[in-house]
C-alpha cells in the first residue's frame, strides 16, 4: 500500500510577504497561471507566468513599478492576457517538489492569493513532503486525493453510454428517454443495454468508494 502512487490536488494561500500573493488579492478578477516552473538555484527558478482577465493595464502599470525589469521578460501582452518569464526567489516549494520526484500538473492557478497544485508522486513521497515543517506552515487544504489510475476507468463504449444517457435525461426523474427507445440507439436489446450501464454503474461506484476510503486514511496521515 505504502508504494502506491497518489494524484493530490491541494491549495494554500500564499504567505502575504510574497508579490504574487498580494498582486493576486489585490486583481481578485485575474486569474494567474504558472504555465512551467524550472529550479536555477537553490532559492531561484524561472516561471512562466500567464495573467489573463480585467484590469491587465492597471495591473501591469503597477507590476512594471515594482519588480525589477532585469527579472522578467515580457513575451505577450493585449487587452485581456499577459505572458511573461520572470525570475522567483525563495522556491523551496518547487524544490521539494523536485525532491519527492513528483509530477507536477501545470497550469498552477493561482486566484485571490490561493495557489492551486497538483502532483503525483509515490504516496511515502507525498506525505514525508507534506510532513515537512515548511509545509505545515502553509495551512494546505486537501481538496482531492487517491490512486493515481493511468488507465481510464470505462472502456470507449461505456463512455459513450454513459454520455448519450446523461445528455438524453435516462438518468432523470422522470426519464425523458425509455430504456427500450434508448437501447434503440446503440442498435442493441434493452436487456444488453441495461446490463451496460449496470457494469457502469457498479466500476464508478467502486472507484468512488476507493479513492473516498484511501483520501481518509492518507489525508489522515499527512495531517498527524
Amino acid at each position: 500500500m505504502n508504494d502506491d502512487t497518489i494524484q493530490v490536488k491541494f491549495t494554500f494561500p500564499i504567505p502575504t510577504d510574497k508579490w504574487l500573493a498580494n498582486f493576486s488579492r489585490s486583481y481578485p478578477l485575474l486569474q494567474f497561471r504558472l504555465l512551467s516552473m524550472l529550479p536555477i538555484s537553490k532559492n531561484q527558478g524561472y516561471c512562466l507566468l500567464q495573467i489573463e482577465g480585467t484590469n491587465i493595464k492597471q495591473f501591469w502599470e503597477n507590476f512594471v513599478q515594482f519588480y525589477e525589469a532585469k527579472n522578467y521578460n515580457l513575451i505577450f501582452k493585449d487587452e485581456k492576457s499577459i505572458a511573461l518569464n520572470i525570475v522567483m526567489e525563495e522556491t523551496w516549494v518547487l524544490n521539494m517538489i523536485v525532491e519527492a520526484q513528483a509530477v507536477l500538473h501545470f497550469p498552477i492557478i493561482i486566484h485571490d492569493g490561493i495557489a492551486l497544485f497538483e502532483l503525483i508522486a509515490s504516496r511515502v513521497k507525498i506525505e514525508q513532503m507534506f510532513n515537512n515543517s515548511n509545509w505545515k506552515k502553509l495551512e494546505i487544504s486537501i481538496k482531492q486525493i487517491g490512486q493515481y489510475c493511468a488507465n481510464t476507468i470505462l472502456t470507449p463504449r461505456q463512455s459513450e453510454i454513459l454520455t448519450k444517457a446523461l445528455a438524453n435525461g435516462f438518468f432523470e426523474i422522470p426519464r425523458r428517454i425509455s430504456l427500450s427507445d434508448f437501447a434503440k440507439d446503440f442498435g442493441i436489446s434493452a436487456t444488453a443495454l441495461s446490463g451496460n450501464i449496470r457494469r457502469i454503474t457498479q466500476k464508478l461506484g467502486e472507484n468512488y468508494l476507493n479513492a473516498f476510503d484511501f483520501k481518509k486514511e492518507t489525508t489522515k496521515k499527512i495531517r498527524n
